[in-house]
């Protein structure tokens, strides 16, 4: 029998996972971690970042907490708002706790430079927040524009860089380990992050070519070989969207800025730009 109709009968036995997909519900906005609801459409969720503030904590962990009755797994990535009001270690220290209180420690995955194997299926998430890469001369326009660089305790663009550096390494010595690990597997890999992975469609048309763009998105899933890499998901950008882009499916559902009680427009089929709560995939 040959290799490839090995790897398509596993494909076929292989169970199908569904994942919720949601991002930039910034809860921050009027307090809204216990009074925002949506409904559950799968058995995992996925929030790709800036789901609120983790100076925030009592009531950020609440909202967790709600989500962990209702789901099997919810899968958090950070994304820069977690951090406002706090320096980016202290960030990480509060955001480590929260993943292991004893009310969430068995159902919330924290993606900051994470695996996670599914034990029933070939899905392997990885996940970080994958701060961009800003280009020297990009530096003053968006260090004067970009509320990061005064909300978030001694951070800069050398430190976000940094950051970027390291995480896009890790992605992609992730992705290189599995393809090693994985020939002729039908593994599917997800990656989930909170700044987007490629500069055009991921940004409303008209702030693609902004000079401040890079502090949102980086050209990574447009470079190398990411190997079976089917999805990546990512925020940050408040524009919803689903597309192909070098064989993989860049896929974004995000809230934006939404004041309590504020009506929103509800999608529509044919409109993919538009926040859907119950937005869920099939790998």
């Amino acid at each position: 029998m040959s290799r490839l109709l090995k790897t398509l009968i596993r494909r076929i036995r292989q169970p199908r996972v569904r994942i919720q997909i949601l991002s930039d519900l910034h809860l921050e906005i009027g307090q809204q971690y216990t009074s925002y609801t949506f409904p559950v459409t799968a058995p995992f969720l996925l929030l790709s970042g800036d789901i609120g503030r983790l100076i925030d904590y009592d009531n950020y962990v609440a909202f967790l907490e709600a989500q962990a009755s209702r789901y099997k797994k919810v899968f958090l990535v950070l994304g820069n708002h977690e951090f406002y009001e706090l320096d980016y270690d202290s960030g990480l220290g509060m955001a480590q706790r929260l993943s292991e209180e004893a009310s969430l420690k068995d159902s919330i995955v924290l993606l900051n430079k994470s695996r996670w194997d599914d034990p029933d299926s070939n899905l392997t998430i990885l996940g970080c927040t994958l701060w961009s890469a800003i280009p020297e001369e990009a530096v003053p326009i968006i260090e004067a524009k970009i509320s990061d660089f005064k909300k978030i305790t001694g951070w800069t663009t050398l430190k976000h860089n940094q950051i970027h550096t390291e995480e896009a390494e890790w992605l992609r010595e992730e992705v290189a380990q599995l393809a090693a690990q994985d020939q002729g597997s039908s593994r599917q890999i997800v990656i989930a992050t909170h700044h987007a992975p490629c500069l055009q469609g991921t940004s409303k048309p008209a702030h693609t070519n902004n000079p401040w763009t890079p502090a949102f998105a980086t050209d990574l899933a447009t470079k190398g070989n990411w190997g079976n890499v089917s999805c990546w998901i990512f925020g940050h950008t408040h524009y919803s969207t689903d597309f192909q882009y070098n064989g993989i499916r860049l896929l974004a559902n995000q809230r934006g800025y939404v004041f309590p009680n504020e009506k929103v427009k509800s999608r529509a089929k044919r409109n993919p730009h538009v926040f859907d709560p119950a937005m869920a995939i099939k790998l």
